[in-house]
Order: C-alpha cells, then structure tokens, then sequence
C-alpha cells in the first residue's frame, strides 16, 4: 500500500530545523554530522510551502554569516568565489531589475546565497580537527538509515506492506517509479537519481571510517559498505551509473597504483548481483533504461513530450550563444525556456516548475560561462590539491560530486565537501596532521592545540 503526505511531515522538518538552530547555538560543529541527511533529506514535506531542510538549514547557516559579518574562506579560494559572487549580483541583479519571474529571482537569490553560506560554515568546521570523523559518522548512519528504508521499500511494494512513495508537494499525490518493470527505489530522498550519489559517498565513508576502528568494526564498516552499495544499483539511475564510470576514469588518473583493485570489486559485486539473482531481471532493466535514455537522446526535442529539460537547454544555448557568457538572469531559465518551447519547457500543463537536472547547465543559465568555469576549474584544483596532501576522501568524494553535478542538482553537496576539504588544507599547512591524526603535539597537550586550530581565521 502505497501513502503520500501526512501530517507528520511538518512537524519532522520543524524538528530539524530546530536541532540545526541547537547545534549551531552550542556546538557548531556537530552540525557536520547531520548535514548530510538535511542537504537530502526531501521525504518529509512541509505544509503549505515546499521549504524543506535542504532548504531550512541552508537559510540558518546565510543567517549566520550576516550575524558574523561576512564570508571567510582560504586565500586560494578567494579570487574564484569573489569573480563567482561578482557574476551572481551581476545576474541577480538583472533578474529582478528586467526578469520575467520576480518570485523566482528572489527564491534562487536565496538558494545561492544558501551555497556560499554553506561553502563558509563547512570550511569554518573543517579546520577542527574532529570534523573529519565527525562527517564520516554522519554520512555512514545516513547511508545506513537510507540503505534500510530503501530496502525495505523493495520488500513492502511487492508485499503490500505501507510504503512512501515520491512526493513532491504537500498537495501532490504519491507514485512509485519503475525501471523494466522492477521498483526504482528512493528511500528518504525525492528522486532514486537523488539516492544514488548520497549512498555512494555513504559507502566510501565507510571505508575510511573503517580505516580508524579496530578490527572488527573495520569489518562490520566494510561490509556496510557493500550493502549500500548494492542498494544503491536499485535506484537503475542513468545518471548515477554514468557518474560512477566518469568517477572509475578519475580515480584511475589520481590514484592508479591503487584503483584498480577497488574498481574491480565494484564491479564484481554488481555483476555478482545481476549473474546470482538472475530471476531479479536487474541486467533486463538496465538494458531497457539504457536503451529508453539513448532513444530520448536520439529524438531530442522533436518529440512529443520531452521528460528530458536538458534537451531544450543546449537547444537554446545552441541557438542564442550570447546566453553562454551572460547567462539569462538567476531563476529565469523556466520563463525563457518556456517561452522559447512552450508548453512542457520550463512550465508543465498545470503550471509546475520543470527543472535542468545538471548543476552545469543551470549555472550557465544563471551566472553564466565564466562563473561555471571557474566553479569547476576550482574544484580541480582543489581535487589535485588534495590528492598530494593525502587527504583521499575528500579528493574522491569531490571527484565522485563534480562527475554527478553533470547530470543532477547537488551544489549544496559540493559546497558542504569542497567547505570541510579546504579547512582540512588550512591545518596541513599549519603542521597539525599528518593524514587525520595529530603528529606535532603530544597526546596531553592535544586538547588545547585544538582549541587553538579551532579559533584560526586564515588571514
């Protein structure tokens, strides 16, 4: 039996909101640990707006910022967030000024400012030496919690048992989505696209979590890394899968000595799947999602009805080439493909937003070309960074993010990683660690070196 909303949703993202107002009033940076679930949790939908905690949160933390006068971030990292908020109020600036969608304009206004707030606040905790394993606890019980609930949605469906679908608005209904005729799970999230890149990290956590426990909580981490992952392929995203490829391509240019090993495992563990439980029809479902996206692909905007927003993005780009360097304005992409395509570009029949589900596409539309190329000109400087100071999940985890931005809206995601990854750079530099533990202090005098690193700005 499947169920929609329920009363119970508000008071879920009330109760979120408020333990992130309590974290960040007493200990900021146990906030790390549920950043995570808040930034993907879109299963519980609040009455009347459709301001969820990926929302809540994001506006506290903007709050903050106000509250402390400004934006501090490492030096390296400046000149490209200062050129990128100069192409936002630049953008915005034209949105509300001569956009088409006011409201619009405001709500994206408030969505970017949610980004740089985050991108902030991730890097103000990640100087804290805790942060590291703080965000490695909370991303495992995320994924954990995540990987359950999705199991468990498999087992309810085609048993009868009460289950939530995708519900996308406290006045929409509830739907399941399939694949070749299997279930598409999405556990606490939205969208199955949704789940797959936040239990891939989940389960990379679990790995690097292992790597600080003893022997056999290595091993229960290790093999909770296994079932998130197979969990994850039951979403039967093509955008994940196509992340995931583009990622193995990453990993094996990074780290080649050592990927090869972990790609193979990877791989075996999904065949082991596909080839074991063959009477599934995984393998069947996947050929059918493949060769349904190459058929989208292959008509294109010509058809009928294009699921697909991307199509009519790079359509418009194509034709108005100017929109590459200028953008068209924040929030203004959905009127100006609308406008544009009709009906089912931007604006469905009734009215509701159809949003580019690429991250890549939609700064275009936004900042405009130069900002994006500097948003992820930036993430690969900071990637290689992180590769030789040795910092290797969050090189992978950034890695892994700016493949899947290509094909899904996760900015928030990247800004949390990207924050806490140039905090873990600022202690290198000041000679605190030497991978993720203390070196350069003894053990006694560990407590007040950490206060200390707590309270640097770098200047």
């Amino acid at each position: 039996m499947v169920f929609g909303y329920t009363p119970l949703d508000p008071l879920v993202v009330l109760w979120g909101t408020l333990l992130a107002s309590w974290y960040l009033s007493h200990n900021a940076v146990k906030l790390i640990c549920f950043m995570p679930t808040a930034l993907s949790l879109w299963f519980f939908v609040p009455l009347v707006t459709n301001l969820t905690l990926w929302q809540t949160v994001p506006l506290l933390l903007t709050g903050r910022v106000l509250l402390k006068g400004g934006l501090r971030l490492p030096r390296f990292a400046r000149p490209v967030v200062i050129v990128v908020a100069i192409c936002f109020v630049l953008s915005a600036g034209y949105a509300l000024a001569a956009g088409a969608d006011e409201t619009r304009a405001l709500i994206r206004i408030l969505y970017y400012l949610g980004i740089f707030a985050t991108l902030a606040f991730a890097y103000e905790m990640g100087r804290r030496p805790e942060a590291y394993e703080i965000l490695l606890k909370g991303l495992v019980v995320m994924g954990i919690v995540y990987a359950v609930y999705g199991a468990y949605q498999i087992v309810a469906f085609y048993t009868g048992l009460p289950v939530r679908g995708i519900v996308y608005s406290s006045s929409g209904g509830s739907i399941m989505a399939f694949e070749g005729g299997l279930l598409r799970i999405n556990s606490l999230t939205n969208e199955p696209k949704r789940l797959g890149y936040v239990l891939f990290l989940a389960a990379m956590a679990c790995v690097f979590l292992a790597r600080m426990r003893d022997a056999r909580r290595a091993r229960q981490l290790r093999w909770a890394a296994v079932g998130i992952f197979v969990i994850s392929i039951m979403t039967f995203a093509g955008s994940y899968f196509i992340a995931i490829a583009l990622f193995g391509l990453g990993v094996l240019l990074l780290y080649p000595s050592r990927a090869t090993i972990y790609i193979f495992g990877a791989v075996t563990i999904a065949i082991g799947v596909s080839v074991v439980v063959p009477d599934l029809g995984i393998l069947e479902a996947l050929q059918h999602g493949y060769e349904r996206r190459m058929a989208e692909i292959e008509v294109g905007v010509d058809g009928t009805v294009v699921y697909r927003q991307e199509f009519f993005a790079w359509d418009y780009l194509a034709n108005n080439p100017l929109s590459y360097l200028t953008g068209v304005g924040v929030g203004q992409y959905y009127s100006v493909l609308n406008k544009a395509y009709g009906v089912g570009a931007g604006y469905n029949e009734f009215g509701g937003l159809m949003p580019l589900n690429s991250n890549f596409l939609e700064m275009i539309f936004d900042l405009g070309v130069i900002a994006v190329v500097l948003v992820y000109g930036g993430l690969m400087f900071l990637i290689f960074r992180l590769r030789r100071t040795g910092e290797t999940f969050f090189c992978l985890s950034l890695l892994f993010l700016a493949a899947q931005s290509l094909t899904i809206l996760n900015l928030l995601y990247v800004a949390l990683f990207a924050g806490v990854a140039m905090g873990r750079l600022v202690l290198h530099r000041k000679g605190a660690f030497q991978g993720n533990h203390l070196t350069s202090v003894s053990r006694s005098e560990r407590p007040y070196e950490i206060a200390r690193l707590a309270s640097y700005h770098d200047g």
